[in-house]
């Protein structure tokens, strides 16, 4: 409720500067500003993040300004930061040539006719049905959704099942291409500094092996139907592995959840850490239930299994599904018993080989250089006279 009532607030606040702040429409276009934005404010992370490190690689004279609710956290130099929801942000989004948004904000100024946004999404292939395929969406979410795809003037896809969702289920008409997705570089090339990073964070010794638990997001959330014993997952992963695991707990955004809901010494709380991408990168086992993250992790042909305890009821009381279990390539249980099992038996080769099967079902094709076609893109659009 805390939620809604912010979320509210902000909105009739973005209505009310709107409509009362037009005169930043009347303002010149600073043709080399770019605005960046991850989540509504939430850090530093997904596509935007890749795309502006590219960016700021090209070493152009660029105006990178991100939008977010901490201004004073770290963001590398050649950012500017701008809190996120502010008159400072109303004024950066009319006057920046090109928007790039990772969500559906509805805090948004109506796009101008010379500026040019990039949506990027947050997911590169989902299994829960979204956006027009979905039946529970709220009124107010669908019309959100429709203004910003209104202004949209690109989306892309690694694969060509999410290409065709968009072109046909986001209320989306203009350009889609496929290129790969630019958080998905380092996933690709296993960088070595990430899994440092990552440890050195959460101060984690080089003997043991990273487990990322990271369900996905519930409307209506039953304790008892979600509970998980992570201890005995972590002990089934150390037999057959053979070396000892802990568990690095990374929830959905929109879950409020604190460091002090997670109090096992072998389970870190993970949910604070602003790039989901490196916390994959530095991982060496997924476990999720519903989240696309499991699509993303796949591409390290590194294990995931999957933990569905309250199927019945989300395939009832959330979403339905664009894939059935039996079409995946991973392993799934019901229960942690099953769970268990899975991790025991899990072979290798195996699990590659239906990994394979399922890209060619979907026709991925992930390069690792999304950033840079689409930083390519972007100067492309600066550049125009």
């Amino acid at each position: 409720m805390r939620w809604n009532k912010r979320n509210i607030f902000k909105k009739v606040y973005w209505i009310l500067c709107e409509k009362t702040l037009g005169i930043f429409r009347v303002l010149p276009i600073q043709k080399n500003k770019i605005i960046f934005d991850n989540f509504g404010g939430r850090g530093y992370g997904c596509d935007p993040k890749y795309i502006a490190e590219e960016l700021l690689r090209r070493k152009e004279k660029l105006d990178m300004v991100w939008l977010t609710n901490n201004p004073s956290d770290s963001f590398p130099k050649g950012i500017r930061t701008v809190k996120y929801g502010g008159i400072r942000a109303m004024y950066e989004l009319a006057t920046a040539r090109v928007w790039v948004d990772n969500f559906k904000s509805g805090m948004k100024l109506r796009k101008r006719k010379s500026q040019y946004y990039i949506q990027t999404w947050h997911s590169s292939l989902g299994v829960k049905m979204n956006e027009a395929d979905a039946e529970n969406l709220t009124r107010s979410y669908v019309r959100k959704a429709k203004r910003d795809a209104a202004m949209t003037d690109l989306m892309y896809s690694n694969n060509a099942f999410r290409a065709e969702k968009y072109r046909h289920h986001y209320w989306y008409h203009g350009p889609v291409i496929r290129c790969g997705h630019p958080r998905n570089g380092i996933l690709i090339q296993n960088s070595l500094q990430v899994e440092e990073k990552i440890r050195n964070y959460y101060g984690i010794e080089k003997e043991k092996k990273l487990l990322l638990y990271a369900p996905t997001f519930r409307q209506t959330l039953d304790t008892k139907e979600n509970e998980h014993d992570i201890g005995r997952c972590l002990q089934a992963l150390s037999e057959r592995f053979g070396t000892t695991f802990v568990c690095l707990f990374r929830q959905h955004p929109n879950v409020d959840m604190t460091r002090d809901d997670v109090l096992a010494e072998d389970i870190i709380f993970a949910g604070d850490y602003p790039d989901m991408q490196e916390l994959m990168a530095a991982s060496d086992v997924l476990i999720t239930d519903y989240s696309g993250c499991m699509f993303e992790f796949m591409l390290t042909g590194k294990p995931v299994f999957l933990f569905v305890q309250d199927l019945k009821s989300y395939m009832k009381k959330e979403r339905k599904l664009y894939f059935t279990f039996e079409e995946l390539p991973f392993p799934m249980a019901e229960n942690d018993d099953m769970l268990c099992h899975n991790i025991r038996v899990f072979a290798q080769e195996d699990y590659q080989r239906a990994c394979e099967r399922f890209i060619k079902l979907v026709k991925i094709e992930e390069d690792g250089k999304g950033a840079e076609k689409l930083s390519d893109i972007i100067l492309e659009k600066i550049h125009e006279k």
